[in-house]
Parts: C-alpha cells; structure tokens; sequence
C-alpha cells in the first residue's frame, strides 16, 4: 500500500509540474558535455541535481537542477527551493517565478546596490530550501 501510494504521488507532481519538468529534460539535452547525477545532503532523491559544466551559476526546472562544477552546497539547497516551489505552484510556477527570476537574474549584476538574493523569489527559494546567508547581497 505504501509503494503504491508513493507512486501515485510521484505521478500526480510530476504531472502537475509537467510543463518545468519537461523543459528540464528540454534543458539537459541542450546541454554539452557530460552529465553526472549527484547526490547532496538535504536534497531529496527524486531530484535530479546536474554536474553541467558549461554553465555559470545554477537554474531548477521542476525535478531538475543544473549547477557549474564544483556543485556549491548552499547554491543546490537554493536550487532545491526552487523545486518546492515548482511542487506548491505547479503550472503556475514558469510565471510566478520562473520568468521573474529570469529577468531578475538578466537585469542583475554584481555592482548593483541591491543584492541578488533579495528579490522576492530568490528570498523565498533560500528560505525553503534552508539557506541562510549573511544579507541579501550574497
């Protein structure tokens, strides 16, 4: 009874988070080079953290995230709370958060006055992923 329901929940998110989780795949393609799966401390089983060395920082589409070598703790747990908040917005996630910290993360650069992570959905993937940081410049 326990697997089937586990199974069942594995099906229901990955459904209702299937427009992320498929550009992730879509991503991982698009991605050269080799990919290693790694598996990090606090970070669930059922998400896919990606060694992808030809990419600056980190981005989580769904199950997936995609970090540069050598994978940073505090970058994946961030990462991490991107996957949560893929799992409570579902669809909605790609526009609520998604395109937001896109252009946020265009838009910024580190001479800035306001730090990176205070933007409304950096803040709040620390918070649920459980990162702790010295201030929102980080």
């Amino acid at each position: 009874m326990r697997r089937a329901l586990t199974l069942l929940t594995t099906v229901l998110l990955t459904v209702w988070q299937l427009p992320q989780n498929l550009a992730g795949l879509v991503f991982g393609w698009f991605l050269k080079g080799k990919r290693r799966y790694c598996n990090l401390p606090g970070i669930p089983d059922d998400i896919r953290v990606v060694d992808a060395s030809n990419m600056y920082g980190g981005i989580s589409l769904g199950n997936f995230v995609y970090c540069r070598p050598p994978i940073y703790e505090k970058m994946a747990l961030h990462e991490y709370g991107h996957c949560r908040q893929s799992r409570l917005l579902g669809p909605f996630y790609l526009l609520v958060v998604g395109l937001p910290s896109l252009l946020w993360a265009l838009w910024w650069h580190p001479g800035r006055s306001v730090g990176y992570y205070s933007f409304f959905t950096e803040r709040w993937a620390d918070r649920l992923g459980g990162v702790r940081r010295n201030s929102g410049r980080n």
